[in-house]
């Protein structure tokens, strides 16, 4: 049945009137926004292998009409009719047809659509600031969670009302709204109201009124509806800084194994994981570690640990990072078999540095992939410097669902990245299909050990952002069900401290210079969160594997 719908959440329908939906494309700016947003959208839903897409703020069209021009089965809706009257004309306007355009409140889209009838739900707009009330946000969200599919996303936007309730409205004006001839700002802000104005310079002016919901509450309401993994871009970038105008957050519907496993399974913790961190968003606890390597950590590690970011071998404590990661790059390459007329998928790639060393040492041809355009930009900047374009290749893509063909690729590399990945088999899965018969999976990961308390296992997964991190023998049990056979399996968990202990002694060393960069708060937590770290690897909590295995 239907959540009962509030009165008060209908005022947004008064505010959109034929008036002001009409001059809602001249706000908008069509060719505006799709320049700001650069193929962000269309990106993102081809990376997780996207079919159907449900836009479900459609407002007059836009993305709506995006998505269909890229392939997608597009369904659109809006809880304005005038909204949905004005997304149909557009769309004839491009000579775009939908698979199905209502006017649906969100908490009626299961009775609408039914349940799992979307690979991907699309709430844009800032629309969810529409809702004034926590329970009906609530209920929204879980009725977009019900019209997902397993193993399908959410991608939610709103407006940095961090910013405008801490340090006043602002806006660049370049990525939404790019409409050059309407000015907007907020004739009213506080905790509870911000009503935007909207002066089209005609004569005509319109309001709305938005309830200003911070980042880590919609991240919360996210988790709370039963989606994982959530991860936030501000103005389609990550890291990014603290004068984004917009957010944008991506989340996961669990597998239906992950939903349906229970008894203290692997999937079990990521469930538990979850948990725990909605937990921490009902106590208001702020994951201050997680912003800090959402944000000015990228300075930080950049220019300690440069372009190589992973663990380092490390053969004495006189050696530096950039030798004992270089080190360790030779010792996977050694085990796994390379020749020069292997095609390696290099996944998490960071700045390609080790493509760059693949294909340099033994005239592998890479393609490297992440999901960070941020970082596939540096890494193609530094690639082009080596002049060793015609070896490696960059492109966004998610390991959760690769763009690629059955057995494409003859190699399958990655290091220290299966951590982030909020369903392990699957990404496993993944590597076994692109692999040719006889190619080889050759990868690393940082390991939280069996027996490590969970609230050590907490503090350890926000520091990376993980939502689950798995022992080494976890990984041998799901490589043979995946089908894999293993090669070669070794522990190198004798160097996490090291590479921990030498990060943390050179922001030691760099703190004044660091302080005045980001802040002292942010280098006193970077300093607290890596010597936990290192005492927890100390421990025994925290190993490193390397695994070679073959399809």
């Amino acid at each position: 049945m239907t959540a009962e719908i509030k009165q008060t959440d209908h005022r947004y329908k008064e505010s959109y009137t034929k008036d002001f939906v009409e001059h809602w494309d001249d706000l908008i700016g069509w060719e505006g926004r799709e320049a700001g947003e650069g193929g962000f959208f269309e990106r993102l839903l081809g990376a997780h292998g996207v079919e159907t897409v449900a836009d479900v703020a459609t407002g007059t069209g836009f993305h709506a009409v995006m998505m269909a021009k890229a392939g997608f089965k597009v369904t659109a809706t809006d809880g304005s009719a005038n909204m949905v009257t004005k997304t149909r004309e557009n769309a004839e306007r491009y000579g775009i047809s939908f698979v199905d355009t209502a006017t649906v409140d969100w908490r009626a889209l299961p009775d609408k659509y039914g349940e799992k009838a979307f690979d991907c739900v699309m709430m844009l707009g800032n629309s969810l600031t529409h809702l004034f009330d926590h329970e009906s946000r609530r209920d929204a969200l879980e009725a977009l969670y019900r019209v997902v599919k397993p193993g399908g996303i959410i991608v939610l936007d709103h407006r940095n009302y961090d910013r405008f309730l801490d340090q006043g409205y602002s806006t660049k004006h370049q990525y939404y709204y790019t409409g050059g001839a309407v000015e907007v700002y907020p004739a009213e802000l506080n905790r509870r109201l911000c009503k935007m104005e909207y002066n089209f310079g005609n004569g005509h002016v319109f309001h709305l009124d938005m309830y200003p919901l911070r980042q880590k509450y919609v991240t919360f309401l996210l988790e709370d509806a039963g989606f994982i993994n959530v991860t936030t871009f501000g103005d389609f970038v990550r890291p990014f800084p603290d004068d984004v105008d917009f957010f944008q957050q991506v989340a996961y519907r669990p597998t239906e194994e992950m939903e349906e496993t229970r008894g203290g399974t692997i999937n079990e913790k990521v469930a538990e994981a979850a948990a725990g961190k909605k937990a921490e968003g009902v106590a208001g606890v702020v994951d201050e570690t997680k912003d800090y390597y959402d944000g000015p950590a990228d300075q930080i590690y950049r220019d300690i640990w440069g372009e190589n970011v992973h663990i380092g071998t490390f053969k004495s404590k006189d050696d530096s990072l950039q030798d004992a990661m270089a080190r360790s790059n030779i010792n996977m390459a050694e085990g796994a078999g390379l020749k020069a007329s292997d095609l390696v998928l290099d996944v998490g790639c960071g700045y390609g540095a080790l493509a760059r060393f693949l294909a340099e040492k033994y005239g592998c041809r890479v393609l490297a992939t992440n999901i960070s355009d941020k970082e596939i930009a540096w890494g193609q900047e530094l690639t082009e410097k080596a002049r060793l374009a015609d070896k490696v290749s960059f492109e966004w893509a998610d390991f959760h669902d690769l763009p690629y063909t059955d057995k494409s690729f003859d190699v399958y590399w990655s290091q220290e990245a299966f951590l982030h990945a909020a369903d392990k088999r699957k990404v496993l899965r993944e590597a076994h299909r692109v692999l040719r018969d006889d190619g080889r999976l050759v990868f690393t990961d940082i390991l939280v050990r069996h027996g490590t308390p969970q609230a050590d296992r907490e503090r350890i997964y926000e520091r990376v952002k993980s939502p689950d991190m798995w022992d080494a023998s976890d990984y041998a049990k799901a490589l043979e069900e995946v089908g894999f056979t293993i090669d070669r399996q070794e522990d190198w968990s004798e160097n996490v401290a090291p590479t921990y202990a030498w990060v943390r002694g050179q922001l030691e060393q760099r703190r004044d210079e660091f302080t005045r960069r980001i802040g002292k708060d942010v280098v006193e937590r970077t300093l607290d969160a890596l010597q936990f770290w290192v005492d927890s690897a100390n421990a025994g909590k925290i190993g490193w594997a390397y695994f070679v295995a073959r399809r």
